[in-house]
């Protein structure tokens, strides 16, 4: 399949994780971007070593020579601005493909709707809930599972858990990688759902349906975190993963710049250590879970504070602390297994 990816502003910013992770990750051909603030360049260019993908301003310009546009921005509240329908319109009129992560769900839009019957267009809507929901009841309190979870909202979470899952499989280990939002469903999971959209009675025991799935087949399953418990919109979530998982081992991602909770001013992040005592605390009469390893979202340290914060961390909780894209995630694996 090839894909083009619309992510207006946000390609290489806060906002734009999910067209990064498809650019990083997905198994699929990126054909194109679409961004109009980045356009005549290349992805490469801001990404060295990854695909070399041209960058466009608008739709008309790239063509239809493409299978599915993919929604690669999700604006808080995951409402769908009003800038994006005529390109989505372009795409479902070629008969093409759209895949969303938005809460809007496209497939309900009376407009979309009615071209995609006439097109034959298909509209995937990732985060659509499954059916048949259940509580969770204990059944995989066995799984052998590792929780990349966070200090923050886009602090790597999924990045690490993916780039664990395909180091872990290099070494010959037979490892899963279960999806909690829809960046990671669209690259690939081996079992996920947007678990933001499940009530909240049942947001644990879907977790824990994806790893009792997975861990018919794999040895080893990496479940990937969803914003932080000191979150003040998005707490809930993190900690119905962080039960429904069972993790035995938990891997925290931490941007080490980052003061306050991201688009929520005036709310603090607590300091690393007191984040680390949270996740073991409520883990602790669920599933005995200890932090193993810190993963470094890096992206806006230069190379001596990156350095010099790793020296510190490692030496404070004799744990190590890892920017999977600087270094590669070997050292956290070495301390998962």
């Amino acid at each position: 399949m090839r894909l083009l990816l619309l992510a207006h502003g946000k390609f290489t910013g806060m906002g734009g994780k999910t067209a990064r992770g498809v650019y990083f990750y997905s198994p699929h051909e990126v054909v194109g971007i679409l961004d109009r603030s980045l356009a005549g360049h290349y992805a490469d260019e801001f990404f060295p070593g990854r695909r070399h993908v041209p960058i466009y301003s608008r739709i008309e310009d790239f063509g239809d020579d493409f299978d599915a546009l993919v929604i690669g921005v999700a604006p808080i509240g995951g409402k769908l601005p009003d800038a994006w329908r005529s390109e989505i319109r372009y795409a479902l009129e070629r008969g093409k493909t759209v895949i969303s992560g938005l809460h809007d769900f496209l497939s309900e839009d009376i407009e979309f709707s009615r071209i995609a019957e006439r097109t034959h267009a298909r509209i995937w809507d990732v985060r659509k809930p499954p059916e048949n929901l259940r509580v969770a009841d204990g059944s995989a309190r066995n799984a052998n599972t590792v929780l990349v979870a966070g200090t923050d909202c886009s602090v790597g979470k999924m990045i690490t858990a993916v780039e664990l899952t395909m180091e872990a499989r290099q070494r010959g280990i037979n490892a899963g990688f279960v999806a909690t939002g829809q960046t990671g469903i669209m690259v690939g999971a081996d079992a996920g759902y947007v678990i933001d959209r499940i009530p909240g009675d049942f947001m644990a025991g879907a977790v824990e349906e994806l790893v009792l799935e997975v861990s018919k087949t794999k040895e080893i399953i990496f479940v990937e975190g969803q914003s932080a418990l000191t979150h003040p919109a998005y707490s809930g979530v993190t900690l119905a993963i962080l039960h429904g998982s069972y993790a035995k081992r938990i891997v925290i991602s931490h941007d080490p710049k980052r003061r306050e909770h991201h688009h929520y001013p005036g709310f603090g992040i607590p300091p690393l250590e007191r984040q680390m005592e949270m996740y073991e605390t409520l883990a602790s009469s669920v599933s005995g879970g200890k932090v193993v390893g810190i993963a470094i979202d890096g992206e806006h340290m230069s190379d001596g504070e990156y350095t010099r914060y790793v020296e510190k961390i490692e030496d404070e909780f004799s744990l190590p602390a890892v920017d999977v894209l600087r270094e590669g995630p070997g050292r956290l694996l070495d301390a998962i297994i």
